[in-house]
């Protein structure tokens, strides 16, 4: 089989590898087909595999694995065949696969909070198959059925609409104003989430004139380029005042920070969802007026389940021209290109 494997820092190659034998073990699934998005965790690992806290020469503690690796967490499939004990899942069935491994042992675990396991892995980085393959095998429980509305395209992008869902979900908006900072793929999939729960006003603040047509094509009514409007100007016109209930952060952009929290309005909250590279200074004195923040690891299984179900009802999109799809001879380019800025999010086909 065919599959894109990353051996070291700048060094990703396609491969044939001898493919999964369809003797799955109790509890498999072998999946083949899909589609596989390129994160902002796959160019760290491309260009700057240091910056993750693993050594990834030796062997992940839950999953055994170790580079090279084939590339890539999220991602879609059809089911070709099941292991002993697999009920719940057919040949012929499309899935979005959950590529989160959680030890489900550890003080975090226990708590119920296993989106911060100390011993967490991810298909793709230290697992047993990413998704840049022409057959993965997957644990069965790490399958989420598509429904038929759903095809394998949104399948791949169930993965990082889930890491917007879950700031969102934890922001509990109401059906008042949200503030989106940032209209990445990450700021695309909170607005979505958002408008998804009722959220009425969703004003998303994003500096690409490219992205910010892309958010106008996607439905967004409220785009702001704050390098030449007021957001917090533009969130009190709409709001009469009153300001935003939440602001979710898919950024990670200093200058950004005290304009979302100065959106919000009498105890507004706002959650962290984007990754800073460097600390940032906070005024503490915009957080009167019962504001708070607080920060968003990953996501949960419900999380997942919950934007399948959205993206049933047809509220997730992929036109607008913020998703590329690209073969696997296309993988090293699309790299370079998400690393100079060019293009939002890119969907590699499994040949």
């Amino acid at each position: 089989m065919k599959a894109v494997r990353i051996h070291d820092k700048g060094d990703i190659r396609i491969e044939e590898l001898e493919a999964p034998t369809l003797a799955l073990a109790p509890g498999k699934v072998l999946l083949t087909g899909g589609y596989t998005g390129i994160c902002g965790s796959d160019l760290h690992l491309y260009f700057a595999p240091e910056t993750f806290p693993w050594d990834f020469s030796t062997p992940a503690k839950l999953t055994g694995a170790t580079w090279p690796q084939i590339l890539g967490h999220e991602f879609s499939g059809q089911v070709a065949a099941v292991g002993d004990g697999v009920g719940s899942l057919r040949p012929g069935d499309r899935v979005a696969v959950f590529p989160y491994h959680y030890c489900g042992e550890c003080p975090a675990c226990r708590t119920g909070r296993y989106t911060s396991c100390f011993s967490t892995a991810f298909e793709g980085i230290q697992g047993q198959s990413g998704g840049m393959a022409q057959v993965k095998i997957v644990d069965a429980d790490q399958c989420f059925v598509l429904p038929d509305t759903v095809d394998l395209r949104l399948g791949a992008l169930v993965e990082p609409m889930a890491v917007a869902w879950h700031g969102v979900a934890l922001s509990a908006p109401g059906a008042g104003a949200a503030v989106v900072v940032g209209g990445g793929p990450i700021g695309v999939g909170a607005y979505f989430a958002l408008k998804a729960r009722g959220v009425e006003t969703v004003v998303v603040s994003e500096p690409s004139a490219g992205r910010r047509a892309v958010l106008a094509a996607l439905g967004a009514q409220h785009v702001v380029d704050p390098a030449s409007e007021s957001l917090v100007d533009r969130v009190r016109d709409l709001t009469g005042g009153a300001g935003a209930d939440v602001a979710i952060d898919c950024a990670g952009v200093p200058q950004a920070f005290p304009d979302a929290l100065q959106s919000l309005g009498l105890g507004g909250r706002m959650v962290i969802v984007a990754a800073y590279e460097k600390p940032i200074e906070i005024n503490a004195n915009l957080l009167f007026g019962d504001k708070s923040i607080r920060t968003s690891a990953v996501y949960t299984r419900e999380d997942f389940a919950a934007v399948i179900e959205a993206m049933g009802r047809g509220l997730y999109r992929t036109d607008g021209g913020w998703i590329e799809t690209v073969g696997f001879e296309d993988v090293d380019t699309a790299l370079q290109n998400l690393r100079a800025g060019k293009g939002m999010k890119v969907l590699v086909e499994t040949p």
